[in-house]
């Protein structure tokens, strides 16, 4: 028991890192259908990273829609941001993450999803809403679909 108190005590000195990040990613679309992709631990997301320096969150959209994808994409609107974090397990440091989404279609290329993924495909809306693991992507399409709908679709 003392030692666990110890050893509490010395874990709320110690200085916890925070990285910050900025992502952009896309809610890409092809003939009414939804593009997912699923990680290898069985999540199943959008494609979306990291914003370089001298990028834009429109420029890093697309470039990581093709780069996870092989699909070019074209930009149709802003649809919003999410912010979420998460503990690293190996460093304990927080990663907070910032991502501006955007509403795509797809312009050419064909889907060949990046090592970092197990699996990708277009789905249906309403399945799409049943598989997307997290409630901040889930949020983005329903964004999405009512940017389509205001632009007359």
């Amino acid at each position: 028991m003392g030692s666990d108190r110890k050893r509490l005590a010395r874990l709320s000195h110690q200085k916890t890192s925070v990285l910050t990040e900025v992502s952009a990613g896309g809610v890409l679309f092809e003939d009414g259908k939804l593009l997912v992709l699923r990680k290898p631990n069985g999540e199943w997301v959008m494609p979306k990273g990291h914003v370089e320096a001298d990028e834009t969150p429109e420029q890093a959209a697309l470039r990581e829609v093709e780069e996870e994808t092989g699909l070019k994409g074209r930009i149709r609107g802003k649809i919003g941001q999410t912010q979420y974090e998460f503990r690293v397990p190996q460093t304990g440091a927080i990663h907070r993450k910032r991502v501006h989404w955007f509403l795509m279609d797809v312009l050419g290329g064909s889907l060949d999803v990046e090592r970092t993924f197990s699996a990708g495909r277009f789905v249906t809306v309403d399945e799409a809403m049943k598989t997307l693991t997290f409630a901040n992507d889930r949020e983005m399409v329903r964004r999405a679909l009512a940017l389509m709908k205001k632009s007359g679709e």
